[in-house]
């Protein structure tokens, strides 16, 4: 996949490396597991020169009442840290900790939220957690999943996430190249300049996401 890169993404685009990390897990892992992401960086900085920008934060996995790790995995230069959590985590405990997240002055960035059940069930929570300062963000990974594959057109098509990511694990994994934007293009009503680029700059730029739905970006009809 990083060697077919150069061909399938635009030369001035920002790479973001997000590995899985928990809230629990000890300090020698968490150090470790950091060491390795930034030498991946590096590598990749060396091989593509100034074509493409990467950049090395996480994906915390949120679990129980522990929050450790945020710091570490933080977008750089910025306050947001995307987190996920258990699919099947209740709407109630997920609200809990993405309060306790803002209470500690970061911005909570939720990984792929197609994938949980209260999600499922009322996307208008989105909404609401968009007012709190929160972001959402879709994973094209979920499109190739039966399972979740309609909730995450549905959030796309009616605007109700801030950005698009490929949440890539192997070679098959979509990323966000010209295949994968006339895919979003032909259903998705807010367009793909506004997914891929406009907001997610507004994260790496550490400034505040609006509130979906994201109504004032959709595509004339």
């Amino acid at each position: 996949m990083i060697s077919s890169m150069r061909d399938r993404l635009e030369s001035d685009s920002t790479v973001v490396f997000t590995p899985h990390y928990t809230s629990f897990m000890g300090d020698m892992v968490m150090v470790g597991k950091r060491r390795i992401s930034i030498q991946f960086q590096k590598q990749m900085e060396e091989k593509f020169k100034e074509e493409i920008s990467f950049l090395s934060a996480g994906e915390l996995l949120l679990r129980g009442s522990s929050l450790k790790h945020m710091e570490e995995v933080r977008y750089p230069g910025t306050g947001w840290v995307l987190v996920e959590f258990d699919t099947t985590v209740s709407w109630i405990e997920s609200l809990i900790q993405l309060k306790r997240i803002l209470r500690k002055g970061y911005y909570p960035l939720i990984a792929h939220p197609e994938r949980y059940r209260w999600c499922r069930q009322n996307r208008n929570r989105l909404v609401k957690l968009s007012r709190m300062g929160c972001g959402a963000v879709v994973s094209a990974r979920s499109l190739r999943f039966k399972k979740y594959a309609a909730a995450a057109r549905g959030l796309l098509t009616d605007g109700f996430c801030h950005c698009l990511c490929s949440d890539a694990h192997s070679p098959q994994d979509l990323i966000l190249d010209n295949s994968l934007k006339d895919i979003i293009q032909g259903f998705s009503t807010v367009p793909w300049s506004v997914l891929t680029g406009e907001l997610p700059e507004l994260i790496l730029n550490d400034m505040k996401l609006p509130e979906l739905p994201l109504v004032t970006h959709r595509k004339s009809r």
